[in-house]
């Protein structure tokens, strides 16, 4: 296995860095770097690039490279893990989906700029890994209040669609959406996976997070870390059996419900509710109004067997237009039953 040299650092066999990426200065004087961790296996294999926390308020993914990361035995790896577990440190500090600084959404931003917004100039450090790496893991979603857990994986033609798919189910999660986006689709570009797209590699994206305490017995941490070694199996990185669960379902219909008014949230569905599903007209919010403490807005669940894949599941305060649910149809989804 020869050294690989990844973002200009070279990595021997069997060895594992940490580095930072020099960004630039803010206004207060302090610098700016993007971390980076590149683990080198003993033989040689593709290059599998892990990014999180491009959104400050998405910490989940975090955890999940933290733990894949102590865990891979460099002795079984064949090829090169790089992570990026913070791509945007400023977002981070500040717990804010966007940049504080300049107030830009990272995740529209990609490939970036060296020479624009501050954003921008974070998002072109990170993207440049792509043009080094094989394929694209990138952790999205869970605010505060809220919890997250399928995979979303772009509907493109050809192979590298196909390839697409074939690692989004082998990721291992329940659900997987490959269809249209909430809105019109020039709103939803410039994200890392379509940048990582354009260059004909493929990329999926981990929407797996939370805010909020989940039940003792719903963990969505392990499955995506177990995720993260079921893709490396799946690339011949790592030896040993993919491990899926027994249903899994292409969703092709996916509402995202927002509330018409602001005011205080009361879900009627709570956590436990992540990956279930009631029937159509279900009642699964209501909106108080904190004046009057009147409900001026129910929330009903718009599918006929309605999947919650994002859920708001606490009494939180809420703006019209704020992420409150996204949704799926079980009932028109492609059914996959694994042995």
């Amino acid at each position: 296995m020869p050294n690989v040299t990844i973002a200009g650092f070279t990595v021997k066999p069997k060895e594992r860095i940490y580095r930072e990426i020099p960004v630039t200065t803010l206004a207060s004087g302090l610098s700016v770097s993007i971390p980076i961790h590149i683990l080198n296996g003993s033989k040689e294999g593709p290059v599998l690039f892990l990014n999180a926390l491009s959104h400050g308020d998405g910490t989940t993914g975090f955890e999940c490279i933290r733990r894949t990361l102590q865990r891979v035995d460099l002795e079984k790896l064949s090829g090169t893990i790089v992570a990026i577990p913070c791509a945007n440190p400023v977002g981070f500090e500040w717990g804010q989906r966007n940049t504080p600084v300049d107030s830009n959404n990272m995740n529209r931003m990609y490939p970036g700029n060296p020479n624009g917004w501050f954003t921008e100039q974070c998002a072109f450090v990170v993207s440049s890994i792509c043009k080094d790496a094989d394929c694209l893991i990138d952790w999205h979603g869970g605010g505060y209040g809220m919890a997250i857990n399928y995979v979303l994986i772009k509907h493109i033609e050809g192979r590298l669609g196909e390839l697409v798919k074939e690692i989004g189910f082998a990721y291992g999660l329940t659900y997987v959406y490959d269809g249209a986006p909430a809105g019109p689709a020039a709103a939803y570009a410039g994200t890392l996976d379509d940048y990582m797209l354009s260059l004909g590699k493929p990329a999926i994206v981990a929407e797996v997070g939370t805010g909020m305490n989940l039940p003792d017995d719903m963990d969505i941490i392990e499955p995506s870390v177990r995720g993260n070694f079921n893709v490396m199996k799946k690339m011949g990185m790592y030896p040993g059996e993919i491990e899926l669960p027994h249903d899994q379902y292409l969703c092709v219909e996916r509402p995202l419900t927002r509330p018409k008014n602001g005011g205080m949230f009361y879900p009627k569905c709570g956590p436990e509710m992540l990956n279930k599903s009631v029937p159509k007209g279900t009642v699964i919010a209501q909106i108080v109004n904190p004046f009057t403490m009147e409900v001026i807005e129910e929330m009903k669940a718009p599918c006929d067997e309605t999947v919650f894949l994002m859920l708001r599941g606490t009494m939180t305060k809420v703006h019209p237009g704020d992420y409150a649910y996204i949704m799926a149809n079980k009932s028109n989804a492609r059914h996959i039953v694994n042995d």
